[in-house]
């Protein structure tokens, strides 16, 4: 009867316990979210007064993003450790947990370790910074931000993509603005026929009038015949800043020039034979 008593846990023992693990532990538990929070909100303080002084001292805008990804996480891992050691967790044995468990962590973390080495590469080689238009990996845009994990592109329809570093180190990519001028090929095709010796002259006068084109080299025109139609390319350089702006002119003054000049258009031709009424 006494050993059937003894092994009865009451309500009144239950409280007693969690009562006792709360005057051990609460009281530190609530320092060390407070530790947490505080630090957190320091940290971002810190943050932004950093970046402050990286635009009064004139930073690199790329290096900028990057930086201030590395001290954040710094920082944030160093306040954990702090919080983690002040909880009486030693750090030895910490360490330990932490060694044993490093070859899955390694594992698991080798994707995100890649990105951060793949950071590193784009900030040293810059193939490209933050403000130039690329095309990588079947996206276009303009580069926003290099972070430590990834780079922030926006398109020209005002979407963001968002593509690891990792992946954009290792692959081949074109930037359109790493170079002050442009080519812009304005490719359009006639029917058969058209006296090219007469029309030639007049499309590159297009060009010539608009003082955004420039003179030297000087605008051309390439003709390439095939069975359907004959391929005009129209070819002029200007600044890589007046690219688009050009580009969308040009191409309605070519159109209007055609229309105006009633030039004949290749059209597709479909021969419709009814075989029921050639053998009757």
């Amino acid at each position: 009867m006494n050993l059937m008593s003894a092994s009865v846990i009451t309500w009144t023992d239950i409280l007693s316990f969690i009562k006792d693990v709360f005057f051990k532990y609460g009281p530190k538990l609530i320092i060390a979210c407070i530790i947490l929070y505080v630090g957190f909100r320091l940290i971002k303080f810190l943050c932004g007064r950093l970046k402050k002084i990286f635009e009064r001292r004139n930073v690199d805008i790329s290096l900028r993003p990057f930086l201030l990804s590395i001290v954040s996480i710094g920082l944030k891992i160093l306040l954990v450790l702090t919080v983690i050691g002040y909880l009486g967790v030693a750090m030895t044995q910490f360490t330990a947990i932490i060694a044993s468990a490093g070859v899955a962590i390694g594992l698991a973390l080798s994707g995100t370790l890649q990105n951060v080495a793949g950071g590193v590469v784009l900030l040293v080689l810059r193939p490209f910074k933050v403000g130039d238009y690329i095309a990588t990996q079947g996206y276009e845009g303009t580069v926003k931000s290099i972070l430590i994990f990834h780079t922030t592109l926006v398109t020209v329809d005002n979407k963001v993509v968002i593509i690891p570093n990792g992946a954009l180190s290792s692959t081949s990519l074109i930037n359109y603005s790493r170079m002050d001028t442009r080519r812009i090929d304005i490719v359009f095709n006639l029917g058969h026929g058209v006296d090219l010796n007469a029309l030639n002259p007049k499309i590159v006068e297009l060009a010539k009038q608009d003082k955004r084109v420039f003179a030297d080299p000087e605008p051309k025109v390439i003709a390439t015949i095939s069975n359907l139609s004959v391929s005009l390319d129209l070819r002029f350089w200007c600044t890589n800043d007046d690219y688009w702006d050009v580009l969308a002119d040009m191409n309605k003054k070519v159109y209007d020039f055609l229309v105006e000049a009633d030039v004949q258009l290749p059209y597709s031709k479909i021969n419709v034979v009814d075989k029921q009424n050639e053998r009757e």
